[in-house]
């Protein structure tokens, strides 16, 4: 059979550094946690202690009072090892076959980009799935192929819960819940008010404007008219001082073909403005030793089994260490409701 064309694997990398911001700029969840790459081995990073206390008095000719200090925790935690690979076969190469030729090249650039591509997808997916899993429930744990966890963690995230869901909308209190969503920012250098937003999906976004409490949000109106959208919802809630809602209604379909939300019916994810705008996380990339040059960032391969192997197959790989950092944790709730 004559040589293969194909990308090489440098090339492949240049493709995912191009495409990479693409496949990100559309998920809100990478607003907040962005994929940053570091040369290190391990998930490590440090947060200050909450400032405390008021200055002292010093009275005339008094001496000044010495303050301790301020420190700060170190957060440390394993990365996942993430990876996997797809096999072109014998069959897809021999149809690249040009008929009526020996020694021309068979081209399979297009079968390898294909590969290439939805390793690329699936790792994006996966990297969202984790975060939103984390956003919405306070941990993540990701399974190998055999079931058992090989990623795991959790995180203190601050939580609330109404004392009426949202999808009893005779006498669910939304707009009462984001009063008392606000005042959870007491104590913590967050806004959990104009400056948040949350997160739902349509399901819940639907039993948000449906709303039929007369005493809550239902009984709310714009001028003279009614409360139609969430748009209306969210003038409302703006004239108040409360966070407004966005939503986002997109997931996967998992290996049986059913499509898993991202943001499960009955949650809501409140992630709230610090002072300065700082990020409140990123997702990290670490070091890879299957990259060339041992650098960080995900690996990408192919490798043409053309000599060891009887049918020939070339085997597109794509991988990275990595997860979650969370420096303000106290700047998300999550809200069961």
């Amino acid at each position: 059979m004559p040589d293969l064309i194909y990308p090489k694997n440098y090339e492949l990398t240049l493709i995912a550094q191009e495409l990479m911001p693409r496949l990100e700029q559309d998920r809100p969840i990478f607003q907040y946690f962005p994929t940053e790459t570091l040369d290190t081995g391990i998930l490590m990073w440090e947060q200050e202690d909450d400032w405390t206390g008021l200055q002292y008095a010093r009275g005339m000719n008094g001496q000044p009072t010495r303050i301790k200090k301020l420190g700060g925790k170190r957060f440390q935690m394993q990365p996942g090892f993430y990876g996997e690979y797809e096999f072109i076969n014998e069959e897809e190469m021999t149809m690249r076959r040009q008929f009526g030729t020996v020694n021309t090249p068979v081209n399979i650039t297009d079968l390898v980009a294909r590969s290439n591509a939805r390793l690329l997808g699936r790792e994006v997916d996966r990297k969202e799935a984790l975060l939103w899993t984390l956003m919405t429930t306070g941990t993540f744990s990701v399974q190998g192929p055999t079931g058992a966890l090989v990623h795991t963690d959790v995180f203190p995230l601050q939580t609330m819960t109404p004392t009426t869901p949202w999808s009893t909308r005779a006498t669910a209190t939304p707009l009462a819940d984001l009063q008392a969503l606000a005042l959870l920012a007491r104590g913590h250098s967050v806004n959990f008010g104009t400056g948040c937003s949350i997160w739902v999906n349509q399901t819940t976004a639907n039993n948000i404007v449906g709303n039929q409490n007369q005493n809550d949000l239902a009984g709310r109106r714009l001028g003279l008219g009614t409360t139609n959208n969430l748009r209306d919802v969210n003038t409302i809630l703006t004239g108040d001082g409360l966070a407004n809602f966005n939503v986002y209604d997109q997931g996967y379909k998992d290996e049986t073909g059913t499509f898993q939300l991202f943001i499960p019916n009955g949650k809501a994810v409140a992630i709230g403005q610090r002072p300065a705008g700082q990020r409140i996380g990123e997702y990290r990339i670490l070091r890879n030793v299957n990259n060339a040059d041992f650098s960080a960032g995900s690996y990408s391969k192919v490798i043409d089994h053309v000599d060891d192997a009887v049918p020939r197959t070339v085997e597109v790989h794509r991988g990275h260490n990595g997860g979650p950092v969370i420096y303000f944790p106290s700047a998300i709730v999550i809200m069961n409701v």
